[in-house]
């Protein structure tokens, strides 16, 4: 089988953004998270094992120790995180949805960064993540309620999803896009809230020594470039030194972690930013996305070939099941209907108006019949979503989700392919996706 994309940019993944929901915030109207997990962070906190070594916790837990505050959060699955002298630790995952691992400093909600001074991290992190993870510096503010993250480096998939940057930042020697999203009805810190997240996300991944990774983070810098573009922090209540894991497993050693704050804050005159001045106003044009795949048949036998999780789904490339060669594509963890796995195009290729052949094979294995559907997101006033095939999918059978001529309608933008099921929340594998013109 043909494997890959014929033309290929670069690529990102759609509306699919971790959330590190946390315990309890600073403030009255502070609240666990909320539901079962809550219970879990509340009644769950774990017993800590001295060791010479440090304290090991294997459940939610949140303290302080050597100056720097400390928490494991998760959903389920299983964790060891062991704090160490300083603000060092080290994490173990697996079998997991969600979990973070952290170590900083949190606040009582009454000073912005500008107030605390200049803030950055020294680090040294022995990075062995085995799926998608982040290694990252994340925190909240209030007023307004946003979750942060710079994120250094990554497991199997580049954060965040969004469509387009809103910019990119030089900061200590290194480029960085950066984004915001939007997360609704989500856990925070202060219960089930609609919030903004920021980002900022290194361009490519740092190597180190072997998997070791070494430098600086110029905290207050990111912060600095993220005003520019328009996005506004609140009052601080978290920084933190951070290893996240969604749907996956790996280990690290954080052997260096150094969080100096304090000197007089001036803002920052050594950074380079660019601006994407339609998509930091927020005005009614709708950023163009740019990249994306060329026409594709895509086997997935060594990899993912520019398909991505949509939602709150994960997608990777398995050789457990496939309908022709060895590899196809496993979509699991999806939390709703909509979530799956998609692919953006490139708007070089495909044309509004014109018309193309699309194609996947699909399977699933709930034990019972379920719709597959094959979907085109596009933006016209808005965001619009059209159906392109749809069958009837029985367990364990493959299914071909086919429309041999598919015209994109007239003025759309942002071209998002993705595969879904309407009626179930089952995995599923993709094989044999293929775009082509129509013949």
């Amino acid at each position: 089988m043909k494997k890959g994309i014929l033309k290929r940019l670069g690529t990102a993944a759609v509306l699919m953004c971790m959330t590190g929901s946390i315990l309890s915030g600073c403030g009255s109207e502070s609240e666990s998270k909320p539901d079962s997990s809550s219970k879990q962070s509340e009644e769950s906190q774990a017993a800590a094992q001295s060791e010479s070594e440090g304290q090991v916790f294997t459940e939610n837990i949140t303290g302080t120790a050597d100056g720097y505050d400390y928490e494991l959060w998760k959903d389920n699955g299983d964790t060891t995180f062991t704090v160490t002298d300083g603000g060092t630790f080290s994490c173990e995952w697996g079998n997991i949805n969600n979990a973070l691992f952290r170590r900083g400093q949190k606040f009582d909600c009454t000073k912005t960064y500008q107030e605390l001074g200049n803030v950055s991290i020294d680090f040294g992190v022995d990075y062995q993540p085995d799926g998608n993870s982040y290694m990252c510096v994340y925190g909240w503010t209030r007023d307004p309620l946003i979750e942060f993250y710079i994120v250094e480096s990554w497991g199997s998939w580049r954060p965040p999803g969004a469509p387009s940057s809103l910019g990119t930042v030089t900061v200590d020697g290194e480029e960085y896009d950066i984004y915001k999203t939007t997360r609704y009805e989500q856990p925070s810190i202060d219960g089930t809230k609609t919030f903004d997240q920021y980002w900022s996300v290194r361009k490519a991944k740092p190597t180190g020594d072997g998997t070791k990774l070494e430098g600086t983070i110029s905290i207050s810098k990111h912060f600095d470039a993220w005003k520019q573009c328009g996005l506004e922090m609140g009052k601080m209540y978290e920084i933190a030194l951070t290893i996240e894991g969604y749907q996956s497993a790996g280990k690290a050693t954080v052997y260096k972690n150094e969080l100096n704050i304090g000197g007089e804050y001036k803002e920052a005159d050594d950074i380079e930013v660019t601006v994407n001045e339609a998509a930091a106003d927020g005005g009614d044009e709708v950023p163009v996305m740019t990249g994306g795949a060329g026409f594709f048949e895509c086997g997935f036998e060594d990899g993912e070939d520019d398909w991505l999780p949509r939602g709150g789904a994960q997608a990777a490339q398995t050789t457990d099941n496939a309908s022709d060669g060895e590899g196809s594509l496993f979509v699991s963890g999806r939390q709703d209907n909509w979530n799956g796995a998609c692919i953006m195009l490139d708007p070089e290729v495909y044309k509004a108006g014109s018309t193309y052949s699309f194609s996947v094979k699909v399977m699933q294995n709930s034990g019972e019949k379920a719709q597959m559907k094959l979907t085109m997101q596009y933006t016209i006033d808005g965001e619009n979503y059209d159906q392109v095939a749809i069958a009837d999918a029985e367990s364990g059978e493959w299914v071909t989700l086919e429309n041999l001529s598919y015209t994109i309608p007239e003025g759309a933008k942002n071209l998002i392919l993705y595969v879904e099921s309407p009626d179930s929340l089952t995995d599923f594998y993709i094989d044999e996706a293929k775009a082509s013109a129509a013949e």
